[in-house]
């Protein structure tokens, strides 16, 4: 999924403008589509197919609404193609071999009448994947072969492709992967325009599209709108097995509830949210740390779910909003992360399981299995993470600093690894996407391009006077403890049998006790354990503590030969440098506090507060950017190179893990024959960032 609409649809606008007839289809194979072992799969071990998950309840709204916009406007349909992916025979019928019937039957039906040639074509959009890609090359090839013409388009799911980006020569140049990401990500090239939806979009007649269902294996397609008479599971087969509730099917209850939060699941429903956001004060919340920020303060446009399933496309978002305000630039680049998760997922095809920093591979996660269906549950004795898991499971959404924190609490509280987070996160959100979830998922195991997360304090006790100063989260979500005073709702342990009694609450009865009982001395542990496991491997360390990343094989000739490994900055705290802090709440003092820096002094140095100093600037100055012979001007506009360093500063805490200011240094990665420059910090940029700061 992920083009489930009209306006600025390519593939849909280029049939529509070149074509006389046009059959607008829907593929649902998910045997074929990230499952264990199979194509573009083959070294993965979990299931990331959407089979059964939230998005795949959403996915059969979205269509119903889809296929009516169809009617409505082109009196034409949407065909449903794929099998019951229960039946082992239907398994052997996927998109390659259903699309190629439906394009040989409707070239063979016209050829009966026509008096000249007919030309058969097929379009899509296409997708980063690595299971999508190996699929497209099949299908592309098949049709071909089979005299049809075949034209892959540019979707809108991503600003701009990521071949298109040179960031692996930016890497090439010494560069760490976050910062030569949003250099190589601005010389992409101009983000295309905007398409309006087609003005005509003529469907072949019944009659032809009848005899090319008649053409397929029997129950591999049929009419949407045939479908949903037999009730609200669109898709072929018996509805499956629930996988945010095992051992159940998927019910129309459990369909009705995930989507509730999100009806209308259609294109006008998408705008109208996307109105309400803007018009209703959530974009002008748009400033300050994202990540950091939560409750009265935290940002979030809601808007995900449209964007996975393609009722909104980022691209016709981008042209709409008015880009010279600083929220909506703030907005803008928050969403070009989806850029950067894809890029990784396009080169690493294992993001999802395998450990991109290498010194992790072998890192072992003694996590208790019980306490993973534990915090899966809601059920952990801890009230701010217990509401956020069961939020997640009522509505199919956990807002950004939420999901920080329950991630943090698996990881480095539970020791469990963050593959079982990832897996559950992709089984029960409404937004559930297998690249921006892997990328985030590394993040919070410590294993990914980034380790900022582990120095935002997400404490479940300490975190809850800020991201729920007055309990209604967790009295909303965790009713049982709704009559606890609010002194002790976010630690009911610590409350008086007498208060416990009279709030009608038995902690191990009616509310779980605690299944931790201190966060911090477990935090530590498991900072301890990261820094032995890099002990264990100083091969796969650069000079200053950075680690090594696989280069991977896709890349090409994009990076020098002897470049055989990629470094990313380390966390102080992770290299040893710093012990884990226990007081406050994550917060710094100064100006710098949203990202969780300390400045003091005339020279503006930095004392590293969660991830250490950073040599590099919190705010990239005019004259600095003339120097470095780079183009000016305000990020995102007409897909220019951006030097308002809030490019590489938002979520920028990645910076914060390099080399102290007190240090001129350039580090040198050595790996083997490969050698990869470390950027070098001189002090005249030092000069700049503290005149800047101020």
């Amino acid at each position: 999924c992920g083009d489930l609409r009209l306006r600025d649809n390519p593939a849909l606008h280029e049939a529509a403008s070149t074509c006389d007839e046009v059959s607008v289809c829907f593929c649902w194979c998910p045997w074929e589509e990230g499952t264990a072992g199979g194509p573009g799969a083959e070294r993965l071990q979990q299931d990331w197919s959407l089979q059964g998950t939230a998005l795949q309840l959403l996915i059969g709204e979205a269509l119903r609404g889809l296929d009516g916009r169809l009617r409505e406007d082109y009196g034409s349909h949407l065909l449903l193609l794929g099998g019951d992916a229960d039946d082992p025979a239907a398994r052997r019928h996927g998109a390659r071999e259903l699309l190629l019937g439906v394009l040989d039957a409707a070239r063979a039906n016209h050829s009966r009448s026509a008096t000249q040639a007919v030309e058969s074509a097929l379009y899509w959009n296409r997708r980063v994947e690595p299971w999508e890609r190996v699929r497209e090359a099949s299908v592309g090839t098949a049709a071909r072969a089979a005299g049809h013409v075949v034209h892959a388009c540019d979707g809108g799911f991503l600003f701009r492709e990521p071949e298109a980006c040179p960031i692996f020569e930016a890497v090439g140049r010494g560069q760490h992967i976050f910062k030569a990401f949003w250099e190589g990500w601005h010389r992409g090239g101009q983000i295309r325009k905007a398409l309006d939806a087609p003005r005509k979009c003529t469907p072949p007649e019944a009659a032809m599209v009848q005899a090319a269902i008649d053409a397929l294996p029997k129950g591999c397609a049929c009419l949407l709108a045939e479908a949903l008479r037999r009730g609200v599971w669109p898709f072929a087969g018996e509805p499956p097995s629930s996988r945010r509730m095992p051992g159940r099917k998927v019910t129309e209850a459990e369909v009705r509830n995930i989507s509730a939060p999100w009806a209308p699941l259609t294109e006008q429903g998408a705008w109208d949210a996307l109105d309400r956001f803007q018009r209703g004060g959530g974009l002008g919340r748009y400033r300050g740390s994202i990540t950091r920020d939560a409750g009265p303060n935290k940002k979030e446009s809601r808007l995900s779910p449209y964007y996975r399933l393609g009722l909104l496309s980022m691209v016709d978002v981008y042209h709409t909003v008015d880009r010279s305000q600083p929220e909506v630039q703030k907005w803008m680049r928050r969403s070009a992360w989806r850029d950067y998760a894809y890029w990784m997922l396009r080169y690493w095809d294992e993001l999802m399981e395998r450990p991109m920093r290498l010194a992790y591979l072998d890192l072992e996660w003694p996590g208790d299995r019980e306490k993973l269906e534990a915090w899966k549950r809601g059920r952990t004795g801890f009230p701010l993470v217990d509401a956020a898991m069961r939020e997640l499971m009522e509505t199919g959404y956990v807002q950004q600093n939420m999901r920080h924190t329950v991630g943090q609490f698996l990881v480095e509280v539970l020791w469990l690894s963050w593959v079982d987070g990832e897996q559950w996160f992709h089984e029960t959100l409404a937004d559930c996407d297998v690249a921006i979830n892997a990328m985030m998922w590394q993040h919070q195991g410590l294993s990914g391009v980034s380790q900022w997360l582990t120095g935002v304090d997400c404490h479940p006790v300490r975190h809850a006077k800020k991201a729920d100063p007055d309990g209604a989260y967790v009295r909303r979500f965790c009713p049982e403890l709704a009559r606890l005073p609010g002194q002790y709702l976010h630690a009911p342990w610590e409350a008086p049998e007498a208060v416990l009694a009279r709030a009608g609450v038995r902690l191990g009865v009616d509310y779980p006790a605690r299944i931790v009982d201190d966060p911090d001395a477990a935090k530590e542990a498991f900072i301890a354990r990261m820094q032995e496991c890099r002990r264990r491997h100083p091969e796969l360390l650069a000079s200053g503590g950075a680690d090594s990343i696989e280069r991977p094989a896709s890349a090409g000739g994009r990076l020098p030969d002897h470049m055989r490994s990629i470094y990313a900055l380390t966390e102080r705290s992770v290299k040893g440098g710093e012990a884990i802090r226990r007081s406050g709440g994550g917060k710094a003092k100064g100006k710098g506090e949203d990202r969780g820096v300390e400045r003091s002094g005339k020279g503006g140095e930095r004392n590293g507060k969660g991830g250490g100093g950073s040599a590099s600037m919190a705010r990239q100055p005019a004259r600095w950017a003339r120097s470095q012979g780079r183009p000016q001007g305000g990020w995102l506009r007409g897909g220019s190179l951006a030097e308002a360093a809030e490019a590489w500063h938002d979520e920028d805490e990645d910076y914060k893990a390099s080399a102290p200011p007190g240090q001129q240094q350039q580090q040198q990665h050595t790996q083997g024959s490969s050698a990869a420059a470390a950027p070098r910090h001189t002090e005249k940029r030092r000069r700049w960032v503290a005149r800047a700061d101020r």
